[in-house]
């Protein structure tokens, strides 16, 4: 079925945004959680490679002292329900430009591969096997009972190799940067159709929800078209 707007504005239920808003919250702090235990475990070179931008920036979004900058999550609304497929970090980094006087920071839009899509797949991973091995863990897991039901209803399989979504016959999505590949199983996003400016644009209905250090700050709508363009909208809530 084919949404069609005829102005950019994408209307939801109160119910949705109160679900959107509780699910983004636990979303992050399980991302800031899994960063924060990656950043104790993996050498500064694997995390280089793995993650690409430095901790002390990640990190800053999470200390509460406006220091930080503000996560965009990407969420689908999917025919089994809400289910968040990554991130995308706006950073406050020192800026060397700035002249005397002038704002001494700017933010730095960090794209979601590195940062997102592989931390998607070690939390995927950490899901699973908690799952496995839950009897013998028991509270010594990384996860517990709440992170579980988190992941299952609002995270989709992502891995680093496609193995498994192809021996379960599932569809997915490769997502490539460099030397590093990442699979996430593709979910169907409603069909959106705006007519604007004169012109048709055609596409994904996606949904992106605002994080500022852990809170809820938003919602942000867009169109994603076959080229993977985006046409943000505007958020209605009735």
């Amino acid at each position: 079925m084919t949404t069609t707007l005829f102005s950019r504005e994408i209307t939801y239920g109160k119910e949705a945004v109160a679900e959107l808003e509780r699910a983004a919250i636990r979303v992050q702090l399980l991302y800031d959680r899994t960063l924060a235990m990656l950043h104790r475990h993996l050498p500064d070179s694997l995390w280089d490679s793995w993650i690409g931008v430095p901790y002390d920036i990640i990190s800053s979004l999470y200390k509460g002292d406006n220091s930080g900058g503000t996560v965009f999550q990407k969420w689908i609304q999917s025919p089994s329900g809400w289910k968040c497929i990554g991130c995308e970090r706006h950073c406050l980094e020192a800026d060397p430009a700035a002249e005397e006087g002038a704002r001494k920071r700017r933010y730095v839009f960090h794209n979601g591969f590195r940062q997102s899509m592989v931390l998607q797949a070690v939390i995927w991973s950490l899901y699973e096997n908690t799952l496995l091995f839950h009897p013998v863990l028991r509270e010594d897991s990384f996860l517990d009972a709440d992170d579980l039901e988190l992941v299952s209803s609002y995270f989709v399989p992502t891995y680093l190799t496609d193995r498994p979504l192809r021996e379960s016959g599932r569809i997915s999505k490769e997502y490539r940067e460099q030397n590093i590949r990442v699979y996430q199983e593709w979910i169907s996003a409603p069909d959106l159709e705006l007519h604007w400016n004169g012109g048709l644009t055609e596409g994904r209905w996606m949904t992106g929800v605002y994080m500022n250090e852990s809170r809820f700050a938003g919602l942000g709508p867009y169109l994603k078209d076959a080229q993977g363009k985006r046409t943000y909208m505007k958020a209605m809530v009735q």
